[in-house]
């Protein structure tokens, strides 16, 4: 019983990650892709997931991606429906990974002026 109760005490809760919070403000969008000014790095205490929302409601569809930062080759996308508002997944990677925000509304849509988003990293 001793034993149980000192092997009890070295076990340590897994640590709480957090993802951190990065606001896009007024992006315009088209119908022909545009990169978001800024690099990102994963959080290195929220390593993994990447995720995309609009902050404004959106008035057309849109394709969010996640990009390499070296070559902007494609990593993950997710399309954003008109009036969703929720977090999409673009992918999962490891902390420190260098990555940019790549966007576009749907063929046909036109486009998307003065948007606000918010990616979780």
């Amino acid at each position: 019983m001793a034993l149980a109760v000192a092997l009890a005490g070295l076990v340590l809760p897994a640590a709480a990650t957090a993802q951190v919070p990065s606001d896009l403000t007024d992006w315009n969008l088209t119908e022909t892709t545009s990169t978001w000014g800024s690099t990102y790095s994963v959080s290195s205490s929220g390593g993994g997931p990447v995720q995309y929302r609009w902050l404004d409601t959106p008035a057309k569809a849109t394709v969010i991606s996640g990009n390499t930062c070296s070559d902007l080759a494609l990593v993950g996308s997710a399309t954003i429906g008109v009036n969703d508002t929720s977090y999409k997944l673009l992918f999962s990677t490891w902390a420190g990974y260098c990555f940019r925000l790549r966007g576009r509304t749907t063929s046909g849509s036109g486009s998307m002026v003065n948007h606000d988003g918010r990616v979780l990293r």
